[in-house]
C-alpha cells in the first residue's frame, strides 16, 4: 500500500425530509464478501477521505496481497466541508488541503478507480463562510454546502474519465447522531445520483453492516468494530473485497 500524508445544477430543497427513514430489510447484513475475485489484479486505487477511508485502504491492501496498488490518502478527523469551526473548534489545517492535494494525487498515481469515503466528520455541527453559527447536516444550508464541496471533489477525482466510488455511512444508534447519519446518507445518494454521468457510483456500505434491527457488533463469531469504532480486521477485509470486486470484477459489471 502506498501511503501519502496527509457544480452542477442539482439542489437539495429546503422541505426535503425523505431522509427521516432508511429501510434496509431484515436480512442479516453480509458485511462485504469473503473472497477477492481473481480477476482483480494489476489495478491502482486511490482512497481519499476520512479515517474510515484509511481503514478500508488498509483492508484493500491486505486482501490484495501485492496484486494491486492501494494509495491511502485517508485522513483521520477530516471531512470534506472545509469549515471555519467544527464543534466549536478550529479544524486541523491538514483537513483543508484536499482541493490542492487530490489533483496532484490523480496526476501522480493515475488510478484505475478512486474511493471517496467521507461522512462521519461531515455530520458534526460546523460554521463556514457566510454562516456565523454552527449547523449540521439536518440543515438544508449545510446539505447544500456538502453538495457543492462534494461535486468539486467529484470533478477532481473523475479526471480523465476515472470512475469514482462513494460510500454512505453506518447508521448511528447514538440518539445525538442517528438522524444526522440518515440525513447524510440521503444527501450522499442524491449527489451520487446527480453525478452518474461523470462516472460516480454509490456503494451502499450501510446495507453491508446494518438492517432494520440496527447494526450488529458481532457476526459469525467476529467483532465487527475495534475500540475506535472502525471496522475490525475481519469486517474490514470483507468490506475491502466487496469494494474491489464492485470496482473491477466481471460479475459486478451489471451493477456498475
Amino acid at each position: 500500500m502506498t501511503a501519502v500524508a496527509g457544480c452542477s445544477q442539482s439542489s437539495l430543497p429546503d422541505d426535503d425530509k425523505s431522509w427521516a427513514s432508511e429501510p434496509l430489510g431484515m436480512q442479516t447484513p453480509p458485511v462485504g464478501e469473503a473472497k477477492l475475485d481473481p480477476s482483480v489484479h494489476g489495478k491502482t486505487v486511490l482512497v481519499v477521505g476520512d479515517s474510515w477511508a484509511g481503514n478500508l485502504a488498509e483492508g484493500m491492501s491486505s486482501v490484495s496481497s501485492g496484486k494491486n496498488r492501494i494509495v491511502d490518502a485517508g485522513l483521520g478527523g477530516c471531512g470534506i466541508m472545509l469549515p471555519r469551526t467544527q464543534m466549536g473548534h478550529e479544524p486541523p489545517a491538514v483537513c483543508s488541503a484536499w482541493p490542492k492535494k487530490w489533483p496532484a494525487y490523480m496526476k501522480k498515481y493515475k488510478p484505475d478507480a478512486v474511493l471517496l469515503r467521507t461522512g462521519n466528520w461531515d455530520i458534526v455541527s460546523q460554521t463556514f463562510d457566510g454562516i456565523p453559527f454552527e449547523v449540521d447536516v439536518t440543515n438544508p444550508i449545510f446539505r447544500e454546502r456538502f453538495r457543492m464541496e462534494t461535486e468539486r471533489a467529484i470533478d477532481i477525482l473523475t479526471a480523465d474519465g476515472t470512475p469514482l466510488y462513494m460510500t454512505n455511512v453506518r447508521i448511528s444508534e447514538d440518539e445525538r447522531y442517528h438522524v444526522r447519519t440518515l440525513a447524510m446518507n440521503h444527501t450522499v445518494r442524491k449527489v451520487a445520483k446527480a453525478n452518474e454521468d461523470k462516472g460516480v457510483h454509490l456503494l451502499n456500505l450501510t446495507k453491508q453492516m446494518c438492517n432494520d434491527r440496527g447494526c450488529p457488533v458481532n457476526l459469525q463469531g467476529h467483532y465487527l468494530f475495534d475500540e475506535s469504532g472502525h471496522p475490525d480486521k475481519w469486517a474490514r477485509d470483507r468490506l475491502a473485497n466487496w469494494i474491489l470486486n464492485s470496482m473491477f470484477a466481471k460479475e459486478h459489471a451489471a451493477s456498475r
